[in-house]
């Protein structure tokens, strides 16, 4: 197990302006969504940025905060509490030794405006998400919304934040000027590159006058945009070199992507780590002040050779931060094996946030994001003697969850391995992330001392000669083929889960049903596909994969795109006979025949569910269903329950 002094690079200080900050570590600007109608930080959110500075994270800055009513409708800078709601944010980071930062931002073209009024930018270039053609703005509005940057960054200070990150990335407001991929001026503000650095020039002169040079002020910026005619490197070189010598921006916070290639933003487990660092490390060669390197940095050893090796100053960290606020704390104490890691999966964190679901992310495999104030793991009052069925993810949780408040847990599982369905998901090509759930968990019964049973079945029998007060039933769900497809000779029919763990071989020729709207249809295509099977996958629905998160939607459908993948919708399995299937549209009732050799079914699962409701008239314990055999759901779920119930017993 790596010790703290293996990261001698990463917990080392480093001098931002006037600001000395206590490691290399920065939880970047993102909204989690439990801000107020009014933008302004509310207890839940003040209590979520807490617990990454309670964590050991150096830097924590808020999420994009609007300096413009021509966005969203509201500035909360200009609200008549919005010193007092910063500085007890501000606090609350401080107290903690970290430095608070306030994100200024305009989207510009990206986020319409609000009850049809129209929202302004560089050029009238609309977004890809489809929302509204923005207001071109004139030479007036352009100083006003410069100046509202620059007495917003004032304000930051008034209310006691250490510094400001100027949202300069990710084709908003600013981006709209430096970018000529989406400004397409042609008076002083536009075409060349002098002409679109103009209002970036004169944005950061305006800030650096309001605030003083004792004030930290650093830009977030987009070095690669990853479009044809959009900022790359080597352009973004030339803007940001003479910006970093003015001495008017203390640190550069260096990102890439637009909303065209939203998935370079917000990266899915597809990407490889660290796979943009090599942007930031570009920049840093033209610059002498402080660059933050961003993308899929999970892990302190990769962040400690980003840092040893002079790639970047300091290491953005967000959703691995997310999945474990304590990252920093862990890793300088050397408890790497403690820390949970995050699996990539975007699901309920961009997930959420990109459904525009009113309640705030969450996380996949940490069910305390969002809920830091409410969720309490007190020591068990009265420790009670607890057996839980089934070792996958929903089990381990609350295994680990119980054990550790005092309780006396004992857990079987049925197969030779604890992971459930999670290690069925991770042998998928590009899914191997998904296993760090299962070895975190593991490592923590481990720790934790907790009695397992593998190989083991728990009847109803033993069930009784173990005489526990209470049982968890996590006995999960079992993929299926449904019973109102005629098969007459179904040799060469399989399920989904039958394929990723190699109990059978597919043939040449494969059709997959997909059914689940989800990843498991998408996942068993491209481990197909891999395996050199010729794939056409139908569905009854519009489309594939229509719950999938859109940036691993967008990495999901090119990896099976190119490898040749074709995908029928709206079409139905009507009947099965040896390597014949009858298939129908599902709107026009045409039928269509297909021979192939191996048929797999990827439709979702169903509930074992028979232990758990044979129990409940057989023992005096009482019983708790959880995870997937009380209803087949997503993996974010299985482990929420097992946390809750752990913790509410």
């Amino acid at each position: 197990m790596p010790s703290s002094t293996a990261f001698a690079h990463l917990f080392s200080p480093i001098r931002i302006g006037n600001l000395t900050v206590s490691n290399r570590i920065m939880s970047p600007p993102h909204v989690p969504g439990f801000q107020g109608a009014d933008w302004l930080p509310t207890d839940r959110l003040i209590a979520y940025w807490e617990a990454k500075a309670k964590g050991g994270t150096g830097i924590v800055c808020t999420g994009a905060v609007p300096v413009h009513a021509s966005m969203l409708g509201v500035v909360p800078f200009t609200h008549p509490d919005a010193r007092t709601a910063y500085a007890k944010a501000a606090q609350a980071v401080q107290r903690h030794g970290a430095k608070f930062f306030i994100q200024l931002w305009h989207a510009g073209s990206q986020v319409g405006g609000i009850l049809g009024a129209p929202t302004w930018a560089a050029s009238p270039m609309p977004s890809p998400d489809g929302w509204t053609t923005p207001h071109q703005m004139t030479e007036k509005e352009i100083w006003e919304m410069i100046d509202a940057y620059a007495r917003c960054a004032e304000a930051a200070r008034e209310f006691g934040a250490d510094g400001v990150d100027i949202h300069g990335a990710h084709g908003y407001l600013i981006t709209g000027f430096t970018s000529a991929f989406y400004n397409r001026r042609e008076d002083d503000w536009g075409g060349s590159l002098e002409n679109r650095v103009r209002f970036l020039d004169e944005l950061v002169s305006a800030v650096r006058k309001r605030v003083g040079q004792d004030f930290v002020a650093g830009l977030r910026f987009s070095g690669d945009e990853f479009v044809e005619g959009g900022l790359n490197t080597e352009e973004s070189k030339k803007i940001l070199a003479p910006l970093a010598a003015s001495g008017r921006i203390d640190y550069l916070n260096i990102s890439v992507g637009n909303y065209f290639t939203k998935q370079t933003i917000i990266a899915p487990n597809y990407v490889p780590l660290g796979a943009f660092v090599h942007v930031a490390a570009a920049i840093k060669e033209v610059v002498d002040i402080p660059v933050i390197a961003v993308g899929r940095i999970i892990d302190p050893l990769q962040a400690e050779q980003i840092i040893a090796g002079g790639l970047a100053d300091l290491v953005a960290i967000n959703r691995a931060i997310i999945a474990d606020p304590e990252f920093a704390n862990k890793a300088r104490e050397g408890r790497v094996e403690e820390i949970q890691k995050c699996i990539g999966c975007n699901e309920a964190c961009w997930g959420r946030a990109s459904l525009g679901l009113t309640d705030g992310i969450s996380c996949t495999v940490n069910p305390d994001i969002g809920f830091e104030a409410l969720h309490e793991y007190r020591s068990a009052a009265q420790p009670k003697k607890i057996l839980v069925i089934g070792g996958g993810v929903a089990g381990m949780k609350a295994a680990t969850v119980a054990a550790g408040r005092g309780h006396r847990v004992t857990l079987y599982e049925r197969s030779d391995e604890l992971g459930g369905q999670v290690n069925i998901a991770a042998k998928a090509p590009g899914r191997i992330d998904m296993a760090d759930s299962v070895r975190y968990l593991k490592a923590e019964v481990d720790r934790l001392n907790i009695e397992v049973h593998l190989s083991s079945e728990a009847t109803e029998e033993k069930v009784l000669e173990l005489s526990p007060d209470v049982v968890i039933v996590a006995t999960g769900a079992t993929g299926y083929i449904p019973e109102d497809v005629t098969i007459n000779d179904g040799r060469n029919v399989c399920e989904a889960s039958q394929v990723l763990q190699r109990e059978v071989v597919p043939g040449r020729r494969v059709l997959v049903v997909a059914g689940d709207r989800h990843m498991r249809a998408m996942t068993t295509i491209d481990f197909l596909l891999d395996k050199g099977s010729e794939v056409e996958a139908i569905t009854q629905d519009m489309s594939f994969g229509e719950q999938i998160e859109y940036n691993t939607a967008v990495m999901v459908f090119e990896r099976l795109y190119t490898k040749g993948v074709r995908l029928t919708p709206l079409t139905a399995v009507r009947s099965i006979d040896d390597n014949h299937v009858s298939l129908v549209n599902v709107l026009t009732g045409e039928e269509e025949e297909r021979e192939v050799d191996t048929i797999v079914f990827a439709v979702g699962a169903r509930a074992n569910d028979g232990l758990l409701k044979d129990l409940g008239t057989k023992t005096k314990a009482q019983v708790v269903g959880i995870g997937d055999c009380v209803a087949p759901r997503r993996m974010v779920w299985a482990i929420r329950e097992g946390a809750k119930v752990g913790r509410e017993l």
